[in-house]
């Protein structure tokens, strides 16, 4: 088995920059870490606001890399001091630098926030046995997005019981053998 890790990618390379094309303002840039002293973890729109340092939110797309088979995105905030760029969230796994695509027409809504769906995976193979375990990966983030109920800044996953909990069922059992396929190779 192969080993595979989600970080920020190494470098903005051509499969990046077509992502990053797709996203926001379309051009990737790497933004350091400088965690704020109060900031919490995964929690990026929360932290630009209360860091109150005068720097101005910037709201865009952070990249991610699944090493060798995809890029992923997510909503994310960074911090601008006097035109520099900087991510103040705590990283999870302690990166010194973030992949991120601003999105000037998007602003996170803190009077009424609204859920956040990840945009489909890019690609980085052509291989048939990682297509299908992405494909599969896209369809369970968006039933997961559909079964979410939002209330304010908390949210719970609810599977009724009967035929969605059977197809919940369906496609973490599909998306995991997808998987120990496309990771045997």
């Amino acid at each position: 088995m192969t080993d595979r890790t989600i970080t920020t990618p190494a470098e903005i390379s051509d499969g990046v920059r077509t992502y990053a094309a797709s996203l926001g303002d379309g051009v990737a840039e790497f933004v350091p870490v400088q965690p704020f002293e109060n900031a919490i973890e995964d929690q990026p729109f929360y932290n630009v606001i209360v860091a109150g340092d005068g720097a101005k939110p910037v709201f865009g797309w952070l990249i991610w890399e699944l090493t060798g088979f995809w890029l992923e995105a997510q909503r994310h905030a960074v911090l601008d001091r006097d035109g520099a760029l900087v991510d103040i969230t705590p990283p999870i796994d302690e990166e010194t630098q973030i992949l991120f695509v601003r999105d000037s027409d998007w602003a996170f809504d803190y009077l009424d926030p609204k859920p956040l769906r990840k945009p489909a995976r890019h690609l980085l193979t052509e291989d048939r046995d990682v297509r299908q375990w992405a494909k599969l990966a896209d369809e369970f983030d968006l039933f997961k997005f559909r079964h979410t109920i939002f209330k304010g800044d908390k949210s719970e996953f609810v599977i009724p019981e009967g035929k969605d909990h059977r197809r919940m069922e369906r496609l973490q059992r599909d998306y995991n053998a997808a998987a120990r396929t496309a990771l045997a190779k």
